[in-house]
């Protein structure tokens, strides 16, 4: 296998900010969006214990790190976008939920070594400048025994796929039809299952668990 731990991915994409990362969470932040993190959150926690430490990577508008406190964990969210970290402290407040909330590079990231029980990444990782480094983090700053999952676009899934994805967002027909211009653009960054077990293979991780449902690839990755 071609060792692609040194690999650069050309960075396409910028970060949000301003105007653009304003309407992005007012996109993102309808009710049942909203009520799609808040059942992702019960789900991913289910096997935690009470007062554990999580990481999101890359949080957004911080809905779901929201969502993640409000079950009583202690979290902490890490974006390399400034205007996420304004935008996500001023919902938190809103909703009176403590979550720290800081600006920084999962390729290089400014916690201690071992310092969380569980790190999660959602729809942020095929746009991630150095992969096998930022997957690397993840393995430094998790607890033995704490487990990371990533979840992203499938760069398998079909146009029907995203289709079905959309309509189960139940946006305006507008909204609907940039969202699934958007997720087809996207697509061409993301990884496949073989892909991404390729990244994992050049990590501290080694191995993981990869598996896929409609348009998402999800990853589950153990520290021993």
């Amino acid at each position: 296998m071609t060792n692609i731990k040194d690999r650069k991915r050309f960075k396409l994409i910028p970060e949000m900010g301003g105007a653009l990362a304003r309407n992005y969470a007012r996109q993102r932040g309808t009710e049942p969006q909203i009520e799609l993190w808040r059942q992702q959150a019960r789900e991913l926690t289910a096997d935690l214990t009470e007062g554990a430490k999580i990481l999101e990577v890359a949080f957004g508008p911080g809905y779901f790190a929201v969502e993640l406190a409000r079950l009583g964990f202690s979290v902490t969210g890490l974006d390399v976008a400034p205007a996420f970290v304004g935008i996500a402290s001023d919902y938190a407040r809103t909703q009176g939920v403590d979550v720290e909330f800081r600006e920084g590079d999962v390729a290089a990231m400014p916690f201690d070594d071992e310092s969380f029980d569980f790190v999660v990444c959602q729809a942020a990782f095929k746009n991630f400048v150095w992969p096998v480094k930022s997957l690397d983090e993840m393995y430094r700053v998790l607890r033995p025994g704490g487990t990371a999952v990533v979840q992203d676009m499938n760069r398998d899934a079909t146009d029907g796929d995203i289709v079905r994805e959309v309509a189960g967002m139940r946006l305006g027909k507008l909204a609907a039809l940039t969202i699934r211009q958007t997720l087809g653009r996207l697509r061409r960054r993301a990884y496949t299952p073989v892909d991404f077990s390729g990244l994992v293979a050049e990590t501290a991780f080694r191995t993981g668990e990869v598996t896929t449902a409609g348009i998402g690839l999800d990853v589950r990755l153990t520290r021993p």
